[in-house]
């Protein structure tokens, strides 16, 4: 089967008749690589047609899917554009701190074909997504307590590591931006990693659709001064706009694919 659309097509089916597939009965059944396979799982998961699960995909809806594997499916359209959006923010050799959140994910596909660069992650997500690449990648997962409904790792072990590394950018998922330009997030768990990241990077990027505009989460992360881009996929209120002028942070708002 040639055409990756029709491909594409056969492996929706096969996913919701069977409401679970691996990517070896895929690769068996369609007569292509288990590395097709997987590209094709991210256009599919990126579109909303299916959940890319470990070792394969499951139907959308899927009863005991994980709270990151639901997160991935909302505004799946939006977070692609904003990922490949924000990859032109980052060159060859970069060394970057990535959290954990399905915007994130999304990022990491985007990023991992350009080559050398150094990855610290507390994402098990982002973490295979590079290690799967090549690319000459350097991975470093850090460790600590793992939360396995978000796949990721948290904590005062995870803290101590991230610092003691310095890179170039942190690269963070949020919960919402509140109307004053806070930068916030839900668990204060996922509150402490994001702010290691951006203690410990010289620039700071934020990657949030439109549904986090002016919308307050529960914790601080940062103010809107310690951001060096915002990524988005729609232009912000005006009131934000302003506030993004006056703190020196950049905009950039993806095109549509």
């Amino acid at each position: 089967m040639k055409i990756p659309e029709i491909r594409r097509s056969e492996i929706s089916r096969l996913v919701l008749e069977n409401r679970r597939e691996s990517i070896a009965h895929l690769s068996e059944t369609l007569d292509v690589s288990e590395e097709t396979i997987r590209r094709d799982l991210n256009v599919l998961h990126s579109r909303g047609h299916l959940v890319k699960v470990h070792g394969g995909a499951v139907a959308p809806d899927t009863p005991g899917l994980g709270t990151a594997e639901r997160r991935s499916i909302q505004q799946a359209d939006e977070k692609k554009r904003i990922a490949v959006a924000a990859k032109k923010l980052f060159k060859q050799g970069d060394s970057l701190m990535i959290d954990a959140g399905s915007t994130t994910d999304a990022f990491a596909e985007a990023l991992s074909t350009v080559p050398s660069l150094t990855v610290i992650t507390n994402s098990l997500q982002v973490a295979q997504t590079f290690w799967h690449a090549g690319n000459g990648h350097s991975v470093i997962l850090v460790g600590g307590e793992l939360r396995l409904d978000t796949a990721e790792t948290l904590g005062e072990i995870a803290l101590q590591q991230l610092s003691q590394f310095s890179v170039d950018h942190a690269v963070l998922t949020i919960g919402g931006i509140k109307e004053s330009g806070e930068i916030m997030r839900y668990r204060i768990d996922e509150v402490m990693i994001a702010r290691a990241m951006i203690t410990h990077a010289k620039n700071v990027t934020i990657l949030a659709d439109h549904t986090k505009m002016l919308t307050p989460a529960l914790m601080k992360i940062c103010d809107m001064e310690q951001v060096t881009n915002l990524v988005t996929d729609r232009d912000p209120p005006d009131s934000l706009k302003s506030l993004l002028i006056d703190a020196g942070t950049r905009l950039i708002v993806a095109n549509l694919l």
